[in-house]
């Protein structure tokens, strides 16, 4: 397995695929999906492109080897080629690899460690308050974020990743519920919920970034 993630992505064939070939406009997921399952190759770059930062800085948030992260991220864009013709259908490509990614990564993690249980590789998943959020709200200072970011910390994982797919990602809740394996929407709203009241009565009371976004 490939250790770095290059500006290419090569299969076994020979097939390559260059980050700086000239990509057409696409107006919607819908339409790069379409292109990219009729064997469009500059669809595929296009989602390369568009969705390797924001894997790669998820993957991390789901665990912090940035290698093993490196090499799924990979993974899913190898396979991703390889399966393009009988792929579904999707109209969000930031959820769709989401789900690849994170499935990848447990893989990866069971293989390594020998754990049995996604239970047990998800103990951890880290989120920030930045200085991005808190411009939202001006009366927020660089102490009282701090204290934000300790009130988030003080969640479980898994309140913290409902968080994270809805306030930093803008998913919804359908979405939410099926990344974490939840029953069904409601499910994820309320364990969404649940997170902001733990951080209202951490804090006294619930930064505007999690009230203007509320879902």
């Amino acid at each position: 397995m490939n250790s770095n993630l290059p500006n290419s992505i090569s299969d076994n064939s020979g097939m390559s695929t260059s980050r700086n070939e000239e990509n057409p406009p696409f107006s919607s997921d819908i339409e790069i999906w379409k292109a990219f399952k009729s064997g469009n190759n500059s669809a595929f770059i296009t989602i390369y492109e568009r969705f390797f930062d924001s894997l790669f800085s998820y993957g991390l948030r789901i665990n912090s080897d940035q290698e093993l992260v490196k090499d799924a991220i990979h993974d899913v864009f190898l396979d991703l080629k390889k399966n393009s013709t009988s792929l579904g259908e999707t109209d969000s490509i930031k959820f769709y690899m989401f789900k690849c990614l994170k499935r990848r990564i447990y893989k990866e993690l069971i293989n390594w460690t020998n754990l049995k249980e996604e239970q047990e590789i998800s103990n951890s998943f880290e989120i920030t308050f930045s200085h991005e959020q808190t411009l939202i709200d001006k009366q927020i200072d660089f102490e009282m974020t701090q204290k934000i970011n300790l009130a988030i910390q003080n969640l479980s994982p898994r309140k913290r990743e409902a968080i994270y797919y809805i306030y930093y990602e803008g998913m919804s809740y359908e979405q939410v519920s099926e990344l974490m394996g939840l029953c069904d929407a409601k499910s994820a709203r309320d364990l969404t919920y649940k997170a902001l009241k733990c951080l209202r009565e951490s804090l006294g009371f619930l930064p505007l970034f999690f009230t203007a976004f509320l879902p």
